[in-house]
């Protein structure tokens, strides 16, 4: 972000207010560094929860019911992302609500918080997800 002030601030204010393209691309090169961010702390996660979930598929009892321990494990993860998932929906239901654009934005930062973390837990429970079927294949591949 002050990386955009510093060039804004070369910007003389004329420019701004007439040329509206120099403020969009601004806002574009700010959103196109958060979306990277977003993606890397995510990828991250996954990756994460991927060798945990693949661990425990290499640990699981021999002849235990594989999809019920995938089930019990990640049905928290998935009602978390859910729960979270509802709250951006009621937080982006109120952002035309609001009385002033300051308002608007503030609830509109809200909501993208809110969708960071629905976001974040969803990349979790897949991960895990993943490492479980790739640990079972693995643990397969072994006793054959």
């Amino acid at each position: 972000m002050a990386e955009e002030e510093e060039i804004a601030k070369e910007i003389p204010e004329f420019v701004k207010k007439y040329v509206p393209g120099v403020k969009r691309g601004l806002a574009w090169a700010k959103y196109a560094r958060e979306k990277k961010e977003g993606t890397a702390i995510k990828s991250e996660a996954y990756d994460d929860s991927k060798s945990e979930g693949y661990k425990a598929a290499l640990e699981a009892p021999l002849g235990a019911d594989s999809d019920q321990i995938l089930k019990a494990a990640t049905k928290e993860l998935w009602a978390e992302a859910e729960r979270l998932t509802e709250e951006v929906k009621e937080i982006s239901e109120t952002i035309n609500n609001q009385n002033t654009k300051e308002e608007r934005d503030e609830v509109l930062g809200l909501a993208k918080e809110a969708a960071r973390k629905a976001g974040l837990q969803a990349a979790m429970a897949a991960g895990w997800e993943k490492g479980w079927e790739e640990g079972l294949i693995q643990r397969e591949a072994k006793l054959d």
